[in-house]
């Protein structure tokens, strides 16, 4: 019975294990925010799961418990104990970082330890690897189909029919993937003798090449699905910047926002990327950097280095095909982490092809992997190819398997339960987006609150809920429900409503207080209520000044700030963060305008009308403002003295972006009191909206 149960477990970890590799690249389900990578981690993490569970009663069965011990081992162990390390010192409490890299980390080294353990036969070796040309001929055959246009006419949903769908996640992620199974087609054909497989892998190799040559076509600087990503100088401005206060384990997984806003470049500003918020770095290598430190990029190139010592032929012995071919793709992989950063599937991919050299070292019986069987009295160091056997005699030494294993499967059931929950208000606040695109207010609301009861620690979902509150109430205010003035029920409802959205604004700082984007979002809210409630405007200046202080280059963030000080008309102080949008990027045209109309209400037409030739230079010929603003300068020049020849230059360039005026502040409902903000009630379901 025990040789029978050790069979079965042993074929569902390896299974599993295989299955894990070879799905991932092709799962995605549209039922959260993210249809792929997060989906992706949660299969993986879960066929992880289901290995490890098998192999821990394997262990049972067979009384003893076996490891393999390579040299990738211990640099996979550090890295991942400073992934959890970073993120306990920097995001201790948010479950998005303990759910990003750290659950992928635990979730590779246990799988990188199962599979090394495992695999053992170049066999096993080259049926996963023909899996991976499997997976990578369908993905092929899908790019193919997605550039070309033949899904747009099948009355599929938009996003599967678009061009740049890809079960990958990208079209880009699909390229680097492709392209790391290339070199494993092209050896086997050629090392193939000839017969119907040498055909097939020649085939195969075509496919993927033309599916490479279009869709990378596709990926080219100013073609149509050409990927942004962030300056390779830029990112390592950024790491650099980053490393002056966090050297050693960087700014936390979860943190590269919050790092690229306070210590983006300029110089960015100058390119189409001035209003893009990068939550990676240029490579995956200055990712590691700026997230994990000079530690974590150690541990890594650690990694590489003994990976290159394991893979390095032994004198006497030959490389075989398989072994050629898992160390090519790898070589090409860690050449495409210079160019991207990496997403989960990318590491799930290198931590399958490592275990696959670990694999076939042990097949070939080298001296630098060696197997390890643990008894409870016992360490024996075996040979890899060696079966381990049933102990009949020995009843105790399942005391270690058990020792083992209850600790693990507690890792399981306590992981289970907090990505569980993840996934629950995921999928919650992904249907709160559905419900507000469709304007059920209530849905929304109701939703929202869900989705934050079931994870109150993540920032996004107060964010949409106080601006869902917000809306909510200014709706009510412009339709009362019974037509005419509001009811005193209303004006309850509205307050409500108003201290929630402050609220939670608020909760959204607190949680994640260097993100730039929920001190604005915090502004924006109090802006909005200036007419409301007392207090609102200084509220909003000091949310302001702390978002720029957390994204000093952002140059609609000043515009934004400008324009409320416009609106309480504190014209020299709007004046001031005009001119600092324009100065952080020159070619703003509506810096210019917004500062041109804060002149006029001054009288300094001269200034104005200099601002407005700026607007004139910036502002394309044939755009819908051209006309526009070469009236208004035309007004300008007017009220200009006549002997003044006001001249000014400015860069030639065009902004596409529509002018817009400082907006004013919303008014009041009539009759209704001002709105305490001090006050943080506890969000109620289902508002009249």
């Amino acid at each position: 019975m025990n040789e029978k149960l050790a069979r079965i477990t042993h074929s569902i970890s390896l299974v599993s294990l295989s299955l894990g590799l070879l799905l991932t690249p092709l799962f995605f389900l549209p039922l959260t925010t993210d249809y792929f990578q997060l989906q992706k981690l949660i299969l993986f993490i879960l066929l992880t799961a289901v290995a490890l569970i098998s192999w821990l009663v394997y262990n049972f069965s067979v009384k003893t418990v076996r490891l393999t011990f390579s040299p990738l081992l211990l640099p996979w162990l550090i890295l991942t104990a400073l992934s959890l390390v970073s993120t306990i010192i920097n995001s201790p409490n948010n479950p998005e970082a303990w759910a990003s890299r750290p659950a992928l980390f635990v979730a590779l080294f246990i799988y990188f330890v199962l599979a090394t353990t495992l695999i053992n036969s170049s066999k096993t070796v080259k049926k996963i690897l023909n899996g991976l040309l499997a997976v990578g001929t369908v993905l092929a055959m899908q790019s193919l189909l997605s550039i070309t246009g033949a899904f747009t006419s099948l009355g599929l949903p938009a996003y599967l029919a678009a061009k740049s769908f890809s079960f990958t996640g990208s079209p880009l992620t699909a390229v680097i993937f492709l392209l790391t199974l290339l070199p494993i087609g092209l050896i086997f054909a050629f090392k193939t003798k000839a017969g119907p497989n040498k055909l097939v892998y020649f085939l195969v190799s075509g496919l993927l090449i033309s599916s490479l040559i279009l869709t990378g076509y596709q990926l080219l600087p100013k073609q149509e699905l050409a990927p942004l990503l962030l300056p390779k100088l830029a990112g390592w401005s950024i790491a650099v910047d980053t490393l002056k206060t966090k050297p050693f384990l960087g700014a936390g997984p979860m943190d590269f926002l919050n790092q690229f806003t306070q210590f983006k470049p300029i110089s960015l500003n100058q390119t189409n990327l001035w209003a893009v918020n990068f939550n990676s770095s240029g490579n995956e290598y200055l990712n590691l950097l700026t997230n994990l430190g000079l530690l974590g990029l150690a541990a890594f190139l650690l990694l590489i280095f003994t990976w290159n010592k394991l893979v390095k032929r032994d004198p006497g012995t030959r490389i075989t095909g398989s072994q050629m071919a898992v160390n090519w793709a790898v070589v090409v992989l860690l050449i495409a982490a210079f160019l991207i950063p990496f997403t989960a599937l990318h590491w799930i991919l290198l931590t399958g092809l490592f275990s696959l050299s670990v694999g076939l070292n042990k097949a070939k019986n080298l001296t630098k992997v060696k197997d390890v069987i643990l008894t409870i009295n016992a360490i024996t160091v075996v040979e890899p190819l060696e079966i381990t056997p049933v102990n009949q005699t020995a009843a105790n030494t399942v005391i270690l398997p058990v020792l083992l294993g209850i600790p693990l499967l507690i890792l399981v059931v306590i992981s289970g339960y907090k990505i569980g929950r993840l996934y629950a208000s995921e999928y919650t606040f992904a249907n709160s987006l559905i419900a507000a695109d469709a304007n059920k207010g209530a849905d929304t609301y109701n939703l929202q609150i869900k989705a934050i009861n079931l994870n109150p620690n993540i920032d996004r979902y107060h964010l949409a809920y106080s601006t869902t509150n917000l809306a909510l109430a200014s709706s009510l205010s412009a339709n009362p429900p019974a037509g005419g003035d509001l009811t005193d029920q209303d004006k309850q409802t509205i307050t409500q409503l108003v201290q929630q959205a402050v609220s939670e604004a608020r909760t959204a700082t607190q949680l994640n207080p260097n993100k730039s984007s929920a001190w604005a979002n915090l502004a924006n809210i109090y802006r909005q209520l200036i007419n409301f409630a007392e207090g609102a405007d200084n509220f909003s200046i000091a949310a302001y000044t702390r978002a720029v202080q957390l994204d000093p280059a952002n140059p609609q963030l000043r515009l934004d700030f400008g324009s409320l000080l416009y609106s309480l008309k504190r014209w020299d102080e709007a004046v001031a963060r005009f001119q600092e949008a324009a100065q952080l990027k020159p070619d703003f045209a509506n810096a210019y305008y917004n500062l041109s109309h804060a002149f006029q209400d001054q009288e300094k037409f001269l200034e104005a009308y200099q601002a407005m030739q700026s607007v004139v230079s910036l502002v394309p010929a044939d755009s819908a403002d051209a006309q526009k603003v070469q009236t208004e300068l035309t007004d300008l020049q007017a009220k200009l003295p006549p002997t003044t020849a006001a001249e000014t230059t400015a860069p030639a360039a065009n902004s596409a972006a529509q002018l817009t005026e400082p907006s004013p502040l919303p008014a009041a409902p009539k009759n209704f009191e001002p709105v305490n903000l001090e006050a943080s009630p506890t969000p109620s379901p289902s508002p009249t909206p």
